[in-house]
């Protein structure tokens, strides 16, 4: 049985994807692997910390530079920038996790972790991954050098961007940096800071 710590901290670097980048690869909050970066502008940006450690520094990105919600005909991009080390299955058990306190059904989620899988890899600090969900369904995903692949189901882009958008959120305070809202700040674990 894991310590509850230790479940905690995995909740809270939530598909662990992403942080704290260097230099000018995070200048633009998106990888230069994905071709249509200039197209989108940023809704709202912020860090997720832990006990004082940088867990992945997120923004949120629409073609309007406002965030309308699931079903709104927008594309929308989440970056991460990792400041720490995750493994290929580390991600994957915490965006199960994840979408499992959403209330996301058994079968759903390990269908849609099925067709993470040969995405995702190790993350190291410096590491990016960006979820470019569009108005027609899919979900793209690029790394901080090039395209991983996409998944086609339409149901995915809005349930992997409720890890974070949802006002179910385990990360709350940072949700409301990503939407562009003026952060609460407090003792609590997983404050954000922009």
């Amino acid at each position: 049985m894991r310590s509850s710590s230790t479940s905690i901290l995995r909740l809270l670097a939530l598909a662990a994807l992403g942080v704290m980048a260097a230099g000018a690869a995070a200048a633009s909050g998106l990888p230069m692997a994905m071709p249509d970066r200039t197209e989108l502008r940023q809704v709202g940006a912020g860090r997720l910390s832990w006990l004082g450690f940088d867990i992945y520094q997120a923004s949120l990105w629409t073609d309007t530079g406002r965030y309308d919600g699931p079903g709104s005909g927008q594309t929308v991009a989440l970056s991460l920038w990792y400041a720490r080390r995750f493994s290929r299955e580390e991600l994957l058990d915490i965006t199960d996790e994840a979408w499992r306190r959403l209330g996301r059904a058994p079968d759903e989620r390990r269908n849609w972790l099925a067709l993470l899988r040969p995405l995702w890899s190790d993350v190291a600090p410096g590491h990016n991954l960006t979820a470019v969900v569009a108005p027609a369904g899919a979900t793209r995903f690029y790394d901080h050098e090039r395209y991983l692949g996409h998944i086609d189901d339409p149901h995915f882009g809005p349930a992997f961007l409720s890890i974070w958008l949802d006002s179910r959120s385990v990360v709350r305070d940072l949700r409301v940096a990503l939407l562009g809202e003026t952060p609460v700040t407090g003792p609590a674990a997983g404050t954000a800071s922009r």
